[in-house]
């Protein structure tokens, strides 16, 4: 066999095992981290009613508290 292929190999199957350990072993280290970004607060989740749904025949709009529209989507009629 091809030396240059042989090494190609094994760090292929080593990256491949890496990944699927970080897959299997990722959510057990986040249970016993104290890491923020692990764990979620009820204080960093979004709000949805301080915003404002209109919708008419051509788009839909969502406005903010301050009344300023913050996205629309038009709608494709045929």
């Amino acid at each position: 066999m091809n030396e240059n292929r042989r090494k190609f190999l094994k760090i292929i199957f080593i990256g491949a095992g890496a990944f699927l350990m970080e897959k299997v072993l990722g959510p057990l280290f986040s249970r016993f981290s104290d890491d923020s970004f692990a764990k979620t607060d009820s204080l960093n989740k979004t709000s949805f009613k301080d915003f404002q749904v209109v919708e008419n025949k051509k788009n839909l709009s969502i406005y903010d508290s301050s009344g300023e529209e913050v996205l629309q989507i038009d709608k494709g009629g045929a």
